[in-house]
């Protein structure tokens, strides 16, 4: 009995339409399971554990010692609750799988907009990709503004079924009454509920201009309808701990400038790094223009203000897209059908291309899994100190603490608000003069730094080695401060004094100092060895600290700790180009070249193809090659490399001139 063949008909097309939506989903959620990617993360979930052990009843601020005066921020407070719950529940993790799964549910919300204005699933795939792939979009942090990502798609939904209902009252209508009792959460969850009266106002004036034009009865019952909605949305708004007042929060947050343009999120974007957002920006109001006829106020509007505030910022784009992608699937359609009209495709290629779409949608996903691309759970990233906090717990600095405000909120989760900070990402609270002071200080204002440092009575410094360093030339030239910890990710200062010597006498960097230029003193070497591998011990999770003791060591000709420093270095970062260039060059002097290579190109594959450590990678790796006859052309090759690198080099143009000597 010959078996029956495949089905090909309706049940074929809808499964392989389902598995496509399902594989659409899955790669979306693990390409937004990503550690988590901002420090408002910490501000949130610290002061929720705050409410949640004070039962609610919250006044003054009690995490920076600047604004003492100043009432606790009352905004979003559903949100840090909320979050910090579920990280009592499962930790970080849960906090970037809940994040993820709200965005996935974001995105099929904003996919069935898109479907209804051209019901064709590849053209929704590429543009909820386009969506995803445009900066600060993709990877949605753990913040308030994913709950207006993930609301306001479905109130645009359920606008577009009373759009689509017509002038006869019928369950659409009824349904839009959800949206003040969504409003009452929304407000407390995240001030971006203020959006929803934009919508309605578009569609409030699409209903005008039809009933002015048809003087039909019905849609002034539609707008009377759209009307006590809005008033009942805009009361329900100030069902929240700041009342009414939380609108005009909104209008002087974003009125308030001066401090935002410090701000990534709030800097404009640019084309020559944002150029997938500048493309759909573009295609989106030429679509407008080709198919003017098919343009609507209720989509006109909002798009007009979003591309405006996009342009302005970019924590705007993801609201410019979600406003501007179902227009422009339906102006898309409208241009195919006038240059194809009579194009369709039989249902044997739908199928060939659905099966074609799942067959992709499944291997990237594989590979975003394989490849640590994505399907990442919440994690800390190594930007925050915290083995360096830790550390200053234990010895703690006796007065006020400095540090950057993008860790003020991880201090003050992490130590349960014990250190007090001088800022955290919350500009508003703090004002713009205060934000002024900070960057003064933080930066190494040489008319400032030190003058503030005293006017605020800062005692201690905890700073990435990152800074500017104009702030370690401040703190040098003083001569006030004593470098007393530091590691791959911080380092610790405190001020000199009788209040700090306890912690300053037993722990302080004397012939040693990371960020100085040389990091050693020269009429001291043995005693900056020895503070380096007390460094190494302190910090047993840091590779800086073992680099500079094998540099040390190399230097005082001691071979074998050098090379089992540098050995260290590599376990905790393998991709180190210092320590494989060191190891290459201490296995080059011993002869045995074929180590040599190997780390001299693990170096190559480390650092980027310009600078002086890649030509004197190339140079060595020419000078090893060289050894062996049958290889001096590839050698010829890498000495041509490190002369283009460091053309001002003579040792580089000599060995050229060697190579191409010999036959």
């Amino acid at each position: 009995m010959k078996p029956s063949p495949a089905p090909t008909g309706p049940i074929a097309t809808q499964r392989l339409t389902r598995a496509f939506v399902l594989l659409m989903a899955v790669l979306a959620f693990g390409l937004l399971l990503q550690p988590l990617g901002d420090p408002d993360v910490f501000i949130h979930l610290r002061d929720g554990r705050h409410w949640v052990d004070n039962h609610f009843q919250a006044d003054l601020e009690p995490f920076a010692y600047t604004v003492p005066d100043k009432s606790i921020e009352k905004v979003e407070v559903l949100f840090r609750v909320g979050i910090y719950l579920a990280y009592e529940l499962g930790g970080y993790g849960l906090l970037t799988v809940l994040k993820s799964l709200a965005m996935t549910v974001a995105l099929f919300l904003l996919g069935i907009l898109v479907y209804r204005r051209w019901s064709n699933l590849g053209l929704v795939g590429l543009l909820l990709a386009a969506a995803m792939l445009a900066p600060q979009t993709r990877i949605m942090p753990e913040r308030p503004y994913v709950v207006t990502y993930l609301l306001l798609p479905l109130i645009m939904l359920w606008l577009d079924d009373f759009r689509r209902a017509g002038p006869k009252i019928n369950r659409a209508w009824k349904k839009l009454w959800l949206l003040p009792a969504l409003v009452v959460p929304w407000a407390n969850l995240h001030p971006g509920f203020v959006v929803v009266f934009g919508f309605l106002g578009a569609q409030m004036l699409d209903d005008a201009l039809t009933y002015w034009r048809t003087q039909d009865r019905h849609y002034r019952a539609r707008l009377l309808h759209l009307g006590w909605i809005a008033l009942a949305a805009f009361l329900a708004g100030a069902v929240n701990p700041m009342g009414f007042s939380l609108y005009t929060f909104v209008l002087e947050t974003t009125a308030s400038q001066d401090f935002m343009k410090y701000l990534t999120e709030w800097a404009p974007p640019q084309l020559a790094r944002e150029p997938l957002f500048f493309f759909l920006l573009a295609l989106t109001w030429l679509s407008q223009l080709v198919a003017w006829r098919k343009a609507r106020l209720v989509d006109l509007l909002p798009l007009v203000a979003f591309s405006y505030l996009a342009l302005k910022s970019y924590r705007n784009m993801p609201l410019f897209l979600i406003a501007a992608l179902p227009p422009l699937a339906e102006h898309l359609r409208y241009v195919w059908l006038k240059l194809w009209p009579r194009l369709q495709l039989s249902p044997r290629l739908r199928q060939w291309g659905l099966l074609s779409g799942c067959t992709f949608l499944l291997s990237l996903t594989v590979w975003v899994a394989g490849s640590g691309f994505g399907f990442k759970l919440g994690e800390i990233p190594h930007m925050y100190p915290k083995h360096g906090l830790a550390w200053l717990q234990s010895h703690p600095i006796n007065g006020r603490l400095l540090t950057h405000d993008i860790w003020g909120g991880y201090v003050g989760w992490m130590t349960e608000g014990r250190v007090q900070v001088f800022i955290d990402g919350r500009f508003p609270l703090f004002g713009e003069k205060l934000y002024a002071d900070y960057r003064k200080m933080i930066w190494g204002d040489a008319q400032w730094c030190d003058h503030l440092l005293k006017q605020y009575n800062i005692q201690g410094l905890l700073i990435s080695p990152k800074n500017d360093i104009k702030l370690y030339q401040a703190l040098w030239k003083s001569g006030e401060w004593a470098l007393i910890y530091w590691d791959d990710d911080c380092l610790i200062y405190a001020r000199r004094g009788a209040a700090n010597r306890s912690v300053i006498a037993p722990f302080q960097y004397q012939a040693l100092e990371p960020k100085k230029s040389p990091y050693f003193n020269p009429s001291r070497p043995e005693a900056a060895l020895q503070e380096a591998r007390r460094a190494a011990e302190i910090s047993p999770h840091a590779f800086l600290p073992p680099f500079f003791a094998g540099e040390l060591s190399l230097r005082a000709g001691q071979m074998a700790a050098a090379r089992r420093a540098f050995e260290e270095v590599l376990k905790k970062a393998p991709r180190h180009a210092g320590a494989l260039f060191n190891l290459g060059l201490m296995a080059k002097q011993d002869q045995r070249l074929e180590t040599a290579e190997h780390y001299f190109r693990a170096a190559l594959r480390s650092v980027r193809q310009t600078g002086a450590l890649y030509g004197r990678v190339c140079y060595l790796l020419a000078e090893t090659l060289k050894e062996t006859p049958a290889r001096r052309g590839e050698a010829l090759r890498w000495a041509r490399r490190a002369r283009k690198a460091l053309p001002q080099w003579p040792e580089a143009g000599k060995l050229v001139e060697e190579l191409e000597a010999r036959p």
